[in-house]
């Protein structure tokens, strides 16, 4: 029992150390007059790396959301931390999750213009999502015939 507990302390403390190393380095915060840095998508390779703290719709969203962000080459990305949020994600299955990426992945990978080359990928999140994702902004049909509602599901 007190390993398990000392197990559990180590782990909160690794955490800590983590969040403040990432803050310590700019990777998250603020900018000195205040305002929001631009969101880095490196954060949720952090994340992903810990995923014993998120259930499977989320840690598909997370992939998803990862996917998403290699289609865009500015400073605006889509944000994985509203979109992936508990509250977000709140009545969703990972059936609705793996439509999103089913979705995502077909726009990532199009075999004319794949959005993850840098011709092709676009300057914000925005653009993104109403260009090479807007059928992932709608009703959508997987592959295997299930009609999925996806309004709303990427955001920025």
């Amino acid at each position: 029992m007190k390993m398990n507990q000392n197990k559990r302390n180590l782990k909160s403390s690794l955490i800590g150390i983590s969040l403040a190393l990432l803050l310590a380095t700019g990777m998250i915060g603020c900018t000195e007059s205040g305002a929001k840095k631009e969101d880095d998508p490196s954060i949720i390779l952090y994340l992903a790396n810990n995923p014993n703290s998120f259930n499977e719709v989320q840690r598909i969203c997370l992939g998803t959301y990862a996917a998403a962000n290699s289609c865009v080459g500015g400073t605006e990305f889509f944000n994985p931390g509203l979109g992936c949020a508990l509250t977000k994600l709140d009545g969703k299955t990972a059936d609705d999750l793996n439509a999103l990426k089913e979705c995502v992945l077909k726009k990532v990978n199009d075999a004319v213009q794949p959005c993850n080359l840098p011709q092709f990928t676009y300057a914000l999140a925005q653009q993104a999502l109403a260009g090479a994702f807007a059928a992932c902004n709608t009703s959508y049909t997987t592959a295997a015939g299930t009609t999925v509602d996806l309004k709303g599901y990427l955001v920025y």
